[in-house]
């Protein structure tokens, strides 16, 4: 029995939910109102005792084990939330290693350190005359002291030693001072404070720890903003100011604000709108964006100025790394193709000249929600600021239009999507559709946009019978997920296709919910969300005993899987065919669960409305339908192709 199982074999998931949620037994099932959005009328949430499992049917539609309703809940990694319901279950982890065991220890001095330093800041702040003028220039901003001590905001001193000698006096080293980034150390062995005279700004990772500062300088020295030099707690590309205090507001309206400025995003979370977080400059990485890529929505607030359109142009190259086809200068198809891989709706709110999200949230919060909420999408964004950059009029005009928009279309994943924008574009030009759709067109499949090819790789077992309607069919539904994880972690354009494919036949992107193994679950969520394992961030890579549990379990699934996928070329046609195949069959098997669930509350709880979800049940029905008639096709297709190779 794995690590896991064991676990969910000692905990009983009704104790669990039922410290957060009010259920009542019906039937065999317990139900309540969801824990995950709103909803005082009608309880739809169902834990199921037999299955140790739980599902929402209402506004989540989503459902899982302990893992997922813990993680969901109080907003933590798998690692993490492994830990947690490791403890409760009373089993001892692996020991670490030495070398684990040194790194935590450092780890740890450091977030020791950084912590004293901010209550040395803080204590500045408050108590000294000389921070008189940081105080002053907070008041002027109009932060409330509330605000204040809730981001912790602290004032260094302009002595060259004033930390140095506090933190020698608390017992850290000058070299953890200085692996911390609080202390500069001179070629001849001197060292002074980094910040001095400075209003000081926290800065914590997504569990609230502090790993750096910004420093604002109070008069006219340079730079303005100083910021903490990376270290083994802090990477300014990574993080995402605020992020531990606008976690569950993101998690609870699923969407994300990010603006340029700290005091944009602490402003913003005095005035109630508390989704909001800010990057570390104006240039938006990739890094950054997985840390919000479950979210639903991300709105950038950039301002109107030149500046701030290079802003958000910047910040659409994130995906540059990810996605090396990109040939713009600014290469925005990468971050258009990177949203759509992950599911985010991206959009761009541009605020009036001369404004920025500071000011016009103090001047009328409403004016900043409503221009949150109308927020428009990425791409119509950037075909409006590329027609403003060329005379439309003159052929000449059209013709770099066309050029910088058409790698920008051809990156747009969904069909119907892509057309639209296509449609959109040709007005602005006044060209003919036709000759837009072309270069698109052609652009994709001039191997800039790579495509699955055809080739001669051996394939999975392909029956020549109509396919059972069962695991039998491929495996075990275990199998059946493992295999389409390993197909996907060997051929990262694999997901793009089956979403592209999915969206063509009217269906949700594959998702975690099409699995039902907690392990694969979340395999499969940090394979879109983080990238390659060896992008994962490291508290998503090591387990409390140091080692490399979902690395590990990676290599054990590839293993596993090996001898099936002998010869997988990610780039041949047939192997993209078979994908799409797991995945139709990973769908059928979720609707059908969810189908029987609804029949069997329907059919044993009297008090079950249902009428509330003869809807929903319709829904998911035709779903079911649309992807067994697809699955069926490809059965007679395969079929007819056979019969002609044996002729």
């Amino acid at each position: 029995m794995s690590l896991i199982e064991e676990i969910k074999s000692r905990l009983d998931i009704v104790e669990i939910v039922g410290e957060s949620v009010k259920l009542r037994r019906s039937g065999k099932n317990y139900i309540g109102f969801c824990p995950f959005h709103h909803n005082v009328r009608t309880p739809a949430f169902v834990v199921f005792p037999d299955t140790q499992t739980w599902r929402c049917f209402g506004a989540c539609n989503t459902g899982g084990d302990i893992f997922q309703f813990i993680m969901k809940r109080d907003g933590l990694t798998f690692t993490e939330a492994l830990q947690v319901l490791a403890k409760r279950a009373g089993i001892p982890l692996e020991p670490k290693t030495p070398e684990a065991e040194a790194r935590e220890r450092e780890r740890a001095r450091l977030r020791e350190a950084m912590e004293a330093a901010t209550l040395f800041y803080q204590h500045q702040l408050r108590q000294t005359s000389e921070a008189e003028p940081a105080r002053a220039y907070l008041a002027a901003r109009g932060l409330a002291p509330e605000t204040i001590e809730r981001f912790a905001l602290g004032y260094s001193p302009s002595a060259w030693h004033a930390l140095i000698d506090h933190m020698l006096r608390r017992g850290f080293s000058m070299e953890e001072l200085q692996a911390a980034g609080l202390v500069v150390i001179r070629e001849d062995g001197t060292a002074f404070d980094r910040f001095r005279g400075r209003l000081m700004i926290p800065i914590r990772d997504p569990q609230g720890h502090v790993i750096g500062f910004g420093a604002r300088a109070l008069g006219d020295e340079e730079p303005k903003y100083l910021n903490s030099p990376q270290t083994l707690l802090f990477d300014k590309s990574a993080v995402l100011f605020a992020l531990d205090l606008a976690r569950a507001e993101i998690r609870r309206t699923g969407v994300a604000v990010i603006v340029e400025g700290y005091f944009d995003a602490i402003m913003a979370h005095q005035a109630g709108f508390t989704n909001v977080v800010a990057a570390l400059g104006t240039s938006l990485s990739e890094a950054q964006l997985r840390l919000l890529a479950r979210s639903k929505r991300l709105v950038l607030a950039l301002d109107a100025d030149p500046a701030g359109m290079h802003a958000v142009l910047r910040g659409l190259a994130s995906a540059r790394q990810a996605f090396p086809e990109t040939t713009l200068e600014f290469g925005p198809q990468g971050l258009i193709r990177l949203s759509g891989q992950l599911g985010v709706d991206l959009r761009v709110l541009t605020l009036p000249e001369g404004v920025d999200p500071d000011e016009l949230i103090r001047r009328d919060p409403q004016e900043w929600a409503r221009a949150v909420e109308g927020a428009r999408p990425v791409i119509a964004f950037l075909l409006d600021y590329l027609a403003g950059q060329h005379r439309l009029e003159d052929p000449k005009g059209k013709a770099g239009f066309v050029r910088e928009v058409v790698p920008i279309l051809a990156a747009i994943p969904d069909p119907v999507e892509r057309d639209v924008y296509i449609q959109q574009a040709a007005r602005m030009a006044r060209l003919n559709e036709r000759v837009l759709l072309e270069q698109v067109t052609s652009y994709r499949m001039s191997g800039q946009e790579r495509r699955p090819r055809r080739g001669s790789a051996p394939l999975l077992p392909v029956s020549s019978q109509k396919p059972k309607e069962g695991p039998e069919a491929i495996g075990s539904g275990m199998e059946a997920e493992a295999t389409l994880l390993a197909m996907l972690s060997l051929g990262p354009d694999l997901l793009p296709y089956l979403n592209v494919r999915f969206a063509e036949l009217g269906l949700e992107p594959l998702s975690e919910e099409d699995f039902l193994d907690s392990t694969h679950r979340v395999l499969f969520r940090n394979l879109t969300e983080l990238g390659p394992v060896e992008d994962w961030p490291e508290e998503e890579r090591e387990t409390p005993g140091g080692g490399s549990l979902l690395r590990t379990l990676w290599a054990q699934l590839i293993q596993r899987r090996e001898p099936l996928l002998r010869g997988f070329d990610p780039e041949d046609e047939r192997w993209a065919e078979e994908a799409l195949r797991l995945a139709l069959w990973l769908r059928e098997q979720r609707l059908r669960e969810i189908l029987e669930d609804l029949q069997a509350l329907t059919e044993s709880m009297p008090d079950w409305p249902q009428e509330e979800f003869m809807a929903k049940w319709q829904a998911l029905k035709e779903e079911l339908t649309q992807v067994q008639r697809f699955r069926y096709r490809r059965w007679l297709l395969d079929d007819r192709l056979s019969t002609v190779e044996r002729r």
